[in-house]
């Protein structure tokens, strides 16, 4: 597969990853590109076990189109193919900062 980086996607990189310095997580989504280039497309990773090991999922209903890499427990990385099925160019959009919402959690 072709991975393009968006302009949303890099500013978001430097301010989420770089400047922060988070090594760890800067691993973990070159490992995820790597492995993205190793398929031929979207179908292949799926049916391959690293989906379940990088937590790679197929958004729902009216947005199915997008898929999404848990990189640790607050951010995601969002990804929508530019291509019909199999999905062969895949564009990184951006990196989701996910809020835990203490409503639902509490307080502990």
């Amino acid at each position: 597969m072709i991975i393009i980086k968006s302009k949303g996607y890099l500013k978001d990189y430097n301010k989420l990853i770089k400047r922060k310095h988070l090594v760890k997580e800067e691993n973990r989504i070159k490992d995820i590109e790597k492995i993205i280039n190793a398929f031929n497309n979207m179908q292949e990773l799926f049916a391959s076990p690293y989906k379940n090991i990088y937590n790679f999922e197929q958004k729902k209903e009216n947005l199915k189109e997008i898929f999404t890499v848990r990189i640790n427990h607050k951010l995601r990385l969002i990804m929508k193919p530019l291509m019909e099925y199999p999905y062969n160019y895949i564009e990184i959009e951006e990196l989701e900062f996910i809020n835990i919402d203490d409503k639902h959690y509490g307080e502990g």
